[in-house]
């Protein structure tokens, strides 16, 4: 973010900067984002209408079909955009260590936390946000834009990981790694999300902190993708 936008940015809540650019965005689109994001989590695509996003928005309910021609639509992009960023770090970091282990392969644990360590960072940074990305695309669990927003936003990154992991456990099978890659995920859902965490007890979240939660997390996953080795 340039210096300026910085600057802007301070004293700002999270809902108040941009899901594409990052930067403070107070324009009538800016807003619609902002306002479908908490209501999608807060009631789920079906339960949050759009007069009501228009309400929070504090806009005409005309100007969310001008700029997404349809809540899908809207719904869509707002996850599609934070999943984009969080992949971007999950990619970038996966192409550090390809190169830097290249002819081999890198550690299954930093495969791992590269999967891991970003959403951690993005939701220290964000609390709010990413709590709400979580509920927003639970919510859906099943339907058909859930699938939707996996084959666009999980399916590649997936993908990925899965190729690089296999590389590290030659002997597992493609199903025993994807196995391993959805715990991951849910045991970040659970680590990040209090509702989600209180499923075992409001222990989890409050004996540990994030970092310990991350590192534990870490760890079980290695411990249960070397069994394939």
């Amino acid at each position: 973010m340039p210096r300026m936008a910085r600057r802007a940015a301070i004293g700002k809540t999270p809902e108040d900067i941009s899901l594409d650019t990052g930067v403070v965005d107070t324009t009538p689109r800016g807003r619609i984002l902002a306002a479908a994001e908490r209501l999608f989590a807060k009631k789920g695509l079906h339960g949050a209408g759009l007069r009501e996003i228009a309400r929070e928005a504090d806009v005409n309910v005309n100007l969310i079909t001008y700029h997404f021609s349809s809540k899908d639509s809207l719904y869509l992009h707002v996850h599609e955009t934070r999943a984009r960023l969080l992949n971007n770090i999950r990619e970038r970091t996966l192409e550090e260590l390809d190169q830097k282990y290249a002819p081999g392969a890198p550690p299954v644990e930093q495969i791992i936390r590269a999967f891991v360590h970003p959403f951690f960072i993005l939701k220290a940074m964000d609390p709010d946000i990413w709590v709400n990305f979580i509920r927003s695309y639970m919510r859906e669990i099943g339907t058909g834009i859930w699938q939707e927003m996996n084959a666009n936003s999980l399916a590649p990154i997936i993908g990925r990981f899965t190729a690089i992991l296999h590389r590290s456990l030659p002997a597992a099978s493609r199903s025993d790694i994807l196995f391993v890659l959805g715990l991951a995920i849910h045991g970040a859902v659970m680590a990040a999300d209090p509702d989600e965490a209180s499923i075992v007890g409001e222990g989890l979240a409050g004996d540990l902190t994030p970092e310990r939660l991350e590192e534990r997390l870490v760890r079980a996953l290695t411990t249960v993708a070397q069994q394939y080795s």
